[in-house]
C-alpha cells in the first residue's frame, strides 16, 4: 500500500500573470486530502528576479521549518476560501482554494457563491469578470490589504477613473459595473459588514460606439425570409421565434423544448432555468403556431430542443453562439448594415405589434419586462417619441411644391 504523503514543503512559483508566491501542501486529515496553501506577502516589493528569489528563500526557510516540526496551517486564524475571482485556466492548474489574509477576496468571493445561486450563469460570469477586475486593480493598486470598510468613495471613483480614462471603457458597460458593484456593496452593508456602501457618485462614461440593435425594414425582412427558406430554415425559424414571441436568444429561445409550447392553447413557457429575471407565459401568436404546425413539432420528444443541432429539434441544443454566428454569415451575403443583429428580430417584432394597435401594457408584458420604465425606455430608445400628429404634419405652402 502506497504512503500517504503528509507535507510537500514550500517551493516558489510564478503564476500566469506574472506573479510570484511560495506554495507548499499539507495532508489534512478532517478533508481526508492534500491541501494547497500560498504565501503571497512581500514579493510585489521585490524590485528585481534577485530580490525575489532571496525573499523567497527566507520564507521557504522559515514554512519549511515550522512544517517538520509538526506545525499545520489551520492551527492559524486565518480565512480558508474558495477564490471565485481567481481566472479558471489558473485554477485549474493550480488550485483555487486560498489560504491567506485576503479580506477583499474572501468577502467578494462568499458574495459571489451567494449570487451564483439566483442569476443564469451567464450573469453570473459578468458578476465574476467585473469582481476580478475590481480585485485586480485594488491589489495592483496597494489597496489590497485594506478590510471592507477602510474602501472609501475616494477609492471607488479612482477605479471608475480607470475604467473610463484608462481600460476606454463604454457608457453602457461602465453602468453595469456601478451596478454590479453598488449591489455587492449593498449585501455587505445590509450584512452589517460595512457601515456605509461606498459606490456613489461615480463618473459615467460617455456612450463611445453604438452597437445597439436596430429593427429590420420590411424590404430587408421579405429578402431574408425568400432566402433563409430555401437555405436555413432552422434559423428562419428561430427568426420568427424571436420575432414573435419577443424571447431573449442566448437561453430562453436556445433551451426551449419541444414541451415549452402549447400549439392548442397557443401559449409558450420560459422555464426558471433559462429566464433572464422570471419564468413567464407568453401567448403564442397564430402566425407563430401555423409555422409550428407545419414543421410538425409535435412529432418530436416533448425533451427535445426545438433549435437542435443538425438543423431539427434534437437532444442537444445548438451551440451559445450559433444564432448570432449564423445570422451574420447571412447578413453579409444579403448586404445587410452591421446594426443589423439577431437581436433585431426582437425589436422588429414589439415595432411591429406597436403599430398594430397595442397598448403600452401589452407590450411589456409580452416584452417580459416587470415594470413600465424599461418599457417606455426600451419604446424611446427603439423607436423614438411616435406621434400621429407630427407624422401627418405639412404645412399649406408645401402643398403642390415639386422639385
Amino acid at each position: 500500500m502506497k504512503k500517504q504523503i503528509d507535507v510537500k514543503l514550500p517551493y516558489l512559483v510564478k503564476s500566469g500573470t506574472g506573479n510570484y508566491f511560495v506554495e507548499y501542501r499539507c495532508f489534512n486529515p478532517s478533508s481526508d486530502q492534500m491541501e494547497r496553501f500560498r504565501i503571497y506577502t512581500g514579493f510585489a516589493k521585490c524590485k528585481s528576479e534577485s530580490d525575489i528569489f532571496t525573499h523567497a528563500e527566507k520564507i521557504k526557510n522559515r514554512f519549511k521549518l515550522k512544517l517538520m516540526a509538526g506545525w499545520r496551517p489551520w492551527s492559524d486564524d486565518q480565512y480558508i476560501y474558495k477564490d471565485e475571482t481567481e481566472y479558471v485556466h489558473l485554477a485549474a492548474a493550480a488550485g483555487n482554494d486560498r489560504r491567506d489574509s485576503s479580506h477583499i477576496r474572501k468577502y467578494i468571493s462568499d458574495y459571489l457563491v451567494f449570487k451564483k445561486s439566483e442569476i443564469t450563469p451567464k450573469s453570473y460570469e459578468s458578476y465574476v469578470s467585473k469582481s476580478r477586475l475590481f480585485v485586480i486593480w485594488m491589489e495592483k493598486n496597494n489597496h489590497a490589504k485594506l478590510r471592507l470598510g477602510e474602501i472609501n468613495n475616494e477609492i471607488v471613483i479612482s477605479f471608475f477613473q480607470y475604467l473610463i480614462n484608462v481600460r476606454m471603457l463604454d457608457k453602457v458597460t461602465v453602468h453595469k459595473y456601478r451596478q454590479n458593484l453598488h449591489n455587492m456593496f449593498e449585501y455587505f452593508h445590509e450584512k452589517k459588514i460595512i457601515s456605509t456602501n461606498p459606490v456613489h457618485h461615480t463618473p459615467k462614461a460617455m456612450k463611445r460606439v453604438d452597437n445597439a440593435a436596430r429593427p429590420i425594414t420590411d424590404k430587408d425582412m421579405l429578402k431574408y425570409i425568400e432566402y433563409t427558406k430555401v437555405h436555413d430554415l432552422q434559423l428562419l425559424t428561430a427568426s420568427f421565434f424571436q420575432l414573435l414571441l419577443f424571447t431573449r436568444p442566448n437561453r430562453e429561445l436556445r433551451l426551449m423544448h419541444v414541451q415549452d409550447v402549447d400549439l392548442a392553447r397557443q401559449m409558450a413557457y420560459i422555464r426558471d432555468e433559462t429566464a433572464k429575471t422570471r419564468s413567464r407565459v407568453i401567448t403564442m401568436p397564430t402566425a407563430l403556431v401555423e409555422l409550428a404546425e407545419h414543421l410538425e413539432l409535435s412529432r418530436y420528444p416533448n425533451t427535445y430542443f426545438i433549435f437542435g443541432r443538425g438543423g431539427k429539434p434534437g437532444p442537444d441544443p445548438v451551440g451559445v453562439n450559433y444564432f448570432n454566428r449564423t445570422f451574420s454569415v447571412i447578413k453579409k451575403i444579403l448586404g445587410f448594415p452591421d446594426f443589423y443583429k439577431f437581436y433585431s428580430f426582437k425589436h422588429t417584432g414589439a415595432g411591429k405589434l406597436l403599430e398594430s394597435g397595442a397598448t403600452l401594457a401589452e407590450l411589456m408584458s409580452h416584452l417580459g419586462h416587470t415594470n413600465f420604465e424599461s418599457t417606455i425606455h426600451y419604446v424611446r430608445r427603439h423607436f423614438g417619441e411616435r406621434s400621429q400628429k407630427i407624422l401627418d404634419f405639412k404645412p399649406d405652402f408645401l402643398n403642390g411644391l415639386k422639385f
